[in-house]
């Protein structure tokens, strides 16, 4: 049996088959079908609902994405929790919103929406609470974000957003939910015994049972947010003979200062989130942190992993690439070993890795940025957010006495079946003049360089997100970009902000 919360009452659900979906339970077993299912892939939000952790942090998630075993000591919240039962027929202050700027037509993704904007409210006003002074351009930024992973082919938004600005501005009254700030608090086990005994889902509390499991169960799945696991539920249709959830081990869920070949970083836990990791690089790669707010929605960095995107292994996967350019490493552990491998010898062909079957991933080393280091993230996606790559090349490098550009490493995702370094564009950035591959002095000649750099390589393939062609014209044509940006941060005091790196590539697209 499965213990937890549901809109403030308990709750006690069978244990359910292994991929069986929040979603799935609270419209089948739950008689909660305010949740919609739309796309059943985590695009949509019309399934999203709010989760309330341990510090009383709230944050938002698609139910179709989340195993329903993972609901144990969780307090769930769904719309039919928004408004104070006991005062019906009075609506929240979400509600109230949403009708009062007629933001609502077919209905069918207002529920989530209003989800969303909840979780919002909530966030905004412990900010407010705590003497943050949030100016309008801030607040549209929070509104962009909250309703990332929210669709609606009706109203075109403006009424939404109109009741996002109408609601944070307090118009209809206090929050309906309460956030106190991101949780610190430890995992804990909240698995009963005769759950673990099925043989089909476990929910391992420490490192040792964690490791002893995978040894005894390596033909198991391993699963910590399943923002993209679950899709092999909820798409091809396909059942799970068992999983063993990393959620609950609390060394996985860590960001650990330390050191490793001779360089000071950050061990991070492979169950840490996006959510989780957005501080750490917004205060030292402030360009990776963009890239995160360009990675899946709000839903999804709540509940995806670090550990998930690199042992997912995709080539168009988002984190790779830009931690190998960074020269992190991986942390690979079994019950008799532990490896530490450079992040780019992980990756070996399309789906296949250094990974054994008795291995789990425990940490990723991310180092700290060097003097001088600098870094441009570019992201080709056909739309801003919630969207998958169709390449990201990141540019990492160094500025020597002179102001020069050198210590080059760049690696880009969706050129080839793995994230991989460009050995021969590095050469080339480094041994050029960096003035020549602006746009403004570009020549034939070094376009044509540039382009055969790239060629030697990459030999990507056609998609239905681009074609081979595009790939490494687009591929070539970031390089006068990041030496542009380059030398209009010589020319100036303050260096480019990475949104403004990243926004005038999509808009001159």
């Amino acid at each position: 049996m499965i213990d937890f919360t549901l809109n403030g009452r308990a709750c006690r659900l069978p244990t359910p088959a292994p991929g069986t979906s929040v979603l799935e339970v609270l419209r089948t077993s739950l008689g909660q079908d305010g949740t919609k299912e739309g796309c059943a892939s985590g695009d949509c939000g019309a399934c999203t609902i709010a989760l309330q952790g341990p510090g009383h942090n709230v944050s938002t998630a698609n139910a179709c994405l989340m195993p329903a075993h993972q609901l144990a000591g969780c307090d769930l919240i769904t719309v039919e929790g928004l408004a104070d039962a006991s005062q019906a027929p009075t609506l929240s202050a979400v509600q109230q919103a949403l009708v009062s700027t007629h933001a609502s037509q077919c209905g069918f993704c207002t529920p989530g929406i209003a989800m969303s904007l909840a979780v919002l409210h909530a966030r905004h006003q412990r900010q407010i609470d705590q003497g943050e002074v949030i100016d309008a351009r801030q607040r549209d930024t929070m509104i962009d974000h909250a309703l990332g992973g929210n669709l609606c082919r009706c109203t075109g938004y403006r009424p939404i957003r109109e009741a996002a600005h109408r609601l944070l501005q307090g118009e209809f009254g206090p929050a309906c939910l309460q956030d106190a700030g991101d949780s610190t608090a430890e995992a804990h086990d909240t698995a009963p015994d005769d759950e673990r005994d099925t043989g089909r889902f476990y929910r391992p509390v420490t490192l040792q049972a964690l490791l002893a499991l995978r040894a005894e169960r390596s033909d198991a799945t391993l699963i910590a947010g399943g923002t993209d696991l679950m899709l092999e539920h909820t798409q091809r249709l396909r059942d799970f003979p068992a999983l063993i959830d990393t959620t609950q081990v609390a060394a996985l869920g860590k960001i650990e200062e330390g050191e490793h070949a001779g360089q000071a970083g950050w061990w991070i836990g492979a169950a840490v989130s996006y959510h989780q990791l957005m501080p750490l690089l917004r205060e030292h790669y402030p360009d990776g942190a963009e890239l995160l707010t360009r990675l899946g929605s709000e839903q999804i960095r709540h509940r995806g992993t670090l550990g998930g995107n690199i042992g997912n292994a995709s080539p168009i996967g988002d984190m790779p690439p830009l931690l190998i350019a960074l020269d992190a490493y991986i942390q690979l552990m079994s019950q008799d070993n532990e490896r530490i491998l450079k992040l780019e010898d992980y990756f070996l062909d399309y789906k296949r890795t250094q990974l054994m079957p008795d291995e789990i991933i425990h940490s990723v080393f991310l180092p700290r940025p060097l003097p001088n280091q600098r870094l441009a993230v570019h992201k080709l996606s056909k739309r801003r957010d919630d969207d998958i790559s169709t390449l990201l090349g990141v540019f990492a490098w160094r500025r020597d006495a002179s102001g020069r550009a050198q210590h080059w490493r760049v690696a880009f995702g969706g050129m080839a079946g793995v994230p991989a370094r460009a050995p021969h564009l590095e050469a080339l950035l480094t041994l050029q003049a960096l003035e020549s591959l602006t746009p403004a002095r570009l020549t034939a000649q070094t376009r044509q360089q540039i382009e055969q750099a790239v060629q030697a390589d990459f030999s990507p393939l056609s998609d239905v997100r681009g074609s081979r062609e595009y790939r490494l014209l687009a591929a070539s044509h970031l390089i006068p970009r990041v030496a542009q940006r380059i030398l209009n941060e010589r020319q100036t005091t303050t260096s480019l902000t990475p949104l403004e790196s990243l926004d005038a590539y999509l808009a001159q697209s």
